[in-house]
């Protein structure tokens, strides 16, 4: 990946090097679903040799609130990494 043009001051991951900040996200995360609050997730993220990883465990039974929380992630990603 030494080809990679990064723009608006992104980095390459490391791989091989656990992310904390992503650990402890996860962690918190896996609290909530054995807690029963998280009822269900959306997720994707970037292995460190660039491949995509898609999680499903979608169970909310309103699609269209789903749609709106995928809405807004879009929307909060291009505030907080675009701008």
């Amino acid at each position: 990946m030494s080809n990679i043009k990064f723009i608006h001051g992104g980095t390459a991951a490391q791989a091989g090097i656990p992310n904390e900040t992503l650990v402890e996200v996860i962690k918190d995360l896996l609290q909530l679903a054995e807690s029963g609050q998280l009822q269900s997730f959306i997720g994707t993220g970037f292995t460190g040799d660039g491949l995509r990883v898609v999680t499903w465990a979608d169970h909310h039974p309103s699609v269209y609130e789903t749609l709106g929380g995928l809405a807004w992630l879009q929307a909060e990603f291009i505030e907080r990494r675009l701008k």
